[in-house]
């Protein structure tokens, strides 16, 4: 197969030269195909809990009122906490039809009361966006997660605690939805808010930077990706000790991140650049239809649109 398609179109190889970010995005994407065969990561979706999004605002709402000061005195009520819970524990069992309810009658009161611009209101958009993102209704979610975002930047400003929780989501649901490009600064960004508040060493910092290796992993960006991980693992040993499940787990990313390289340059090896240049030369075309651009060997179709 690969043979026959590169013989179709000779000019590939000039292209892939051309090309190098569409050839380094598949050869992330091959990588990952490995590490998700040999076991990198032993969960169904490695984005589903990486970080815990809104129940880390939940900690943040239950802190002192002196460290809740510091972090912009906005504390998420009981109240939102008991309902969280209540939806999170509909959601794990599938009864959507209770949970999706449940939070719109919820917004709605908040709304009534005390106006659409109130962080109340944007802690609960939050949560209705990760019911959304687990029935994968991600263009909802999508959203909803931009409309808190917006509010809580503008009511408890750009570096608050709950703003980096929204743009972890944010990155997440990207990172679902394979839009890993777009996913990267909104990480990077939680990250820096998290650094500021918490401290270059904190455990939470450190979950940030494995949602951060992994959205490099999966754009190539190996290096980084090492980095990442070291850094986190260093956090995890310092912090909780070398006996933390987190350590463990870190190292044996690390370790799987390696076998999966290597597998891929193996696979590289035995099939020559050619399967390396074709997935990238199909990624590309699939992503040039979305944007009505035009690839070589491909052609332009009116009304495509992306997801």
């Amino acid at each position: 197969m690969i043979v026959s398609f590169l013989l179709r179109f000779p000019g590939l190889e000039t292209w892939g030269l051309k090309n190098k970010a569409a050839v380094k995005e598949a050869w992330g994407l091959c990588v990952s195909l490995q590490a998700e065969k040999e076991g990198l990561d032993d969960r169904k979706d490695p984005f589903s809990s990486l970080f815990p999004g809104e129940d880390d605002d939940q900690r943040h709402g239950s802190q002192s009122p002196s460290v809740a000061a510091q972090q912009g005195g906005y504390e998420i009520p009981a109240r939102l906490r008991t309902l969280h819970n209540l939806v999170i524990q509909y959601a794990s069992q599938g009864r959507y039809e209770v949970a999706v309810p449940l939070c719109k009658q919820a917004l709605e009161d908040l709304e009534k009361s005390s106006g659409h611009s109130h962080p109340d209101v944007a802690t609960m958009l939050n949560i209705l966006a990760l019911v959304y993102r687990d029935q994968n209704k991600y263009k909802e979610a999508t959203d909803l997660l931009n409309d808190a975002l917006d509010i809580r930047e503008q009511t408890l400003g750009g570096e608050h605690p709950a703003v980096a929780a929204t743009l972890n989501n944010l990155a997440v649901l990207y990172g679902k939805r394979g839009k890993y490009t777009e996913a990267e600064p909104l990480c990077k960004r939680a990250l820096e808010i998290r650094e500021k508040v918490l401290g270059t060493n904190h455990p939470d910092v450190a979950k940030q930077l494995n949602n951060l290796a992994l959205l490099c992993q999966n754009q190539g960006k190996f290096e980084e990706v090492e980095q990442y991980y070291q850094r986190a693992l260093h956090i995890y040993q310092t912090r909780l000790g070398p006996d933390d499940p987190n350590v463990a787990k870190t190292k044996n990313n690390l370790v799987r991140l390696g076998e999966a390289v290597r597998s891929a340059m193996a696979l590289e090896d035995s099939t020559g650049s050619g399967f390396i240049l074709m997935l990238a030369y199909f990624c590309s075309y699939s992503r040039a239809r979305a944007t009505h651009r035009v690839v070589p060997g491909g052609k332009r179709r009116r009304g495509d649109r992306g997801a």
